[in-house]
């Protein structure tokens, strides 16, 4: 046999050893997407809410500025008020976001996935026991 035969025949080998690691790698892969398939609606609704605040805050900083360059007094009460309005809504929705996830977790790990092991381990019990 040549050296380069032998070179390919141990590149053969060593890929025959990686080949079932690869594909259990991405087995686990496959199995996280069906798990938690994509981000979650609290992250989602949290930048709809910071991007809906910074527009409203931007809008009403605008407003404040136009009214002063067109030397009208502007009224800082609706400034004061949803300044307040925001912060309220932004401290609610982050301490209930800590209460859900504080609730849905069982030791550091997910609710779903705590009940699934719960309904795995009630499954193997079973079928030891018979």
């Amino acid at each position: 046999m040549r050296l380069s035969q032998k070179i390919i025949e141990l590149k053969k080998r060593a890929w025959e050893a990686k080949k079932p690691l690869l594909e259990l790698q991405e087995e686990i892969k496959k199995q996280k997407k069906k798990i938690k398939p994509g981000i979650a609606w609290s992250k989602k609704l949290l930048v709809f809410l910071f991007i809906n605040f910074s527009i409203l805050e931007i809008f009403i900083g605008w407003l404040t500025v136009y009214m002063l360059l067109n030397g009208m007094t502007p009224d800082f009460t609706p400034l004061i008020t949803f300044i307040s309005a925001v912060i309220g809504e932004t401290l609610s929705y982050g301490i209930y976001a800590a209460k859900s996830k504080a609730e849905n977790t069982n030791q550091g790990i997910v609710h779903d996935l705590a009940m699934m092991e719960k309904e795995y381990e009630l499954n193997n019990r079973g079928e030891n026991v018979g």
